[in-house]
């Protein structure tokens, strides 16, 4: 699918700014508790929200979106101003996105395609809504080089994701968090039996299939999410800090995470046999961390799909956001 940018008209913009100036004229409640009369931004709702967020900053137009008037903007980890970075340097949307939303948190974790300067950018974002507006933007956005062929890949919205999950079948809103939490620990303990996978499980990554790649000159991308765990690899990262699971998606079984996974580069403290006889290699010989947005679709309480963005940052970088 070609990569090109896709801009909205006049009327679209004009919608958007009338959206903007009804949510701000919604009151809170004032009180934390819930019932059944409670009303929540459901998943219609959220997306809107969504949309409207992808294209204010791709167009540079902070006011089409309903922001709060203390909402905090980070890219990259660096906290920075409304109408700062991408949202003055993004020419337009591309072809792709994926959004996930959590009703029950207000919280939207999405992929999308971007035209940056003319050039291709990833953008992974987490939004927060509150009484009908914005207060939380965290973004991760890696910026690619002219004529890379994996944004063509990246944030596709594959029919996998919506796969219905019957009830009997789904498990918990916590169950779904510990699911996620154990693919963290099965790559720090580099261990693929903690971990539950299907056995066609497949990932992605900025753009590229990781998993199950039949004809790929690299045998370990052929491996299944398990076998690449099971093969001690990933000792290389030595911890995964800042763990965040602030939206999960109940009724369609998908987790979405914000960690930091570090490479401490020498593994001689690692307490594994296989971790004090492997020598990383490469950029991993030295000490830097991945800023790593990552979610995950869940059938019969095992990962089926995964889709990730991995940038790198300094060694232990915090991504600028409490923990939660």
């Amino acid at each position: 699918m070609p990569f090109r940018a896709t801009f909205a008209s006049a009327a679209v913009l004009a919608a958007a700014l009338s959206f903007a100036a009804s949510t701000f004229a919604q009151p809170s409640t004032g009180t934390n508790e819930s019932s059944e009369y409670k009303v929540v931004c459901g998943d219609e709702c959220l997306r809107e929200f969504a949309e409207r967020f992808l294209y204010g900053i791709t167009h540079n137009a902070p006011s089409a979106v309903p922001l709060a008037p203390n909402v905090r903007y980070t890219e990259n980890g660096v906290e920075l101003a409304i109408g700062d970075a991408l949202w003055a340097t993004a020419d337009g949307l591309g072809e792709n996105q994926l959004v996930f939303t959590d009703p029950a948190s207000g919280g939207i974790q999405l992929y999308a395609a971007v035209v940056e300067s003319g050039l291709p950018s990833m953008l992974a974002a987490r939004l927060k809504v509150e009484n009908r507006q914005i207060t939380e933007i965290e973004t991760s956005v890696l910026r690619r080089n002219e004529g890379d062929e994996s944004i063509n890949r990246f944030a596709v919205n594959r029919p996998i994701w919506w796969e219905r999950v019957p009830p009997n079948r789904r498990v918990s809103r916590q169950a779904l968090i510990d699911i996620a939490d154990s693919y963290f620990e099965g790559i720090t303990q580099s261990r693929g039996d903690i971990t539950p996978f299907h056995d066609d499980c497949v990932r992605f990554e900025n753009g590229n299939q990781m998993t199950l790649v039949a004809d790929a000159p690299n045998p370990v991308q052929r491996m299944s999410c398990r076998e690449q765990f099971d093969t001690g690899r990933l000792v290389i990262v030595t911890s995964i800090s800042n763990r965040r699971y602030l939206v999960v998606d109940e009724e369609n079984q998908i987790v979405s995470a914000i960690a930091t996974f570090d490479h401490r580069g020498d593994l001689s403290s690692v307490p594994m046999e296989r971790g004090r006889s492997y020598t990383p290699q490469g950029v991993f010989a030295r000490p830097m961390s991945f800023l790593i947005f990552e979610s995950f679709k869940v059938i019969d309480g095992k990962i089926k799909q995964i889709e990730a963005t991995v940038l790198q940052v300094p060694y232990r970088m915090h991504p600028g956001w409490p923990a939660r």
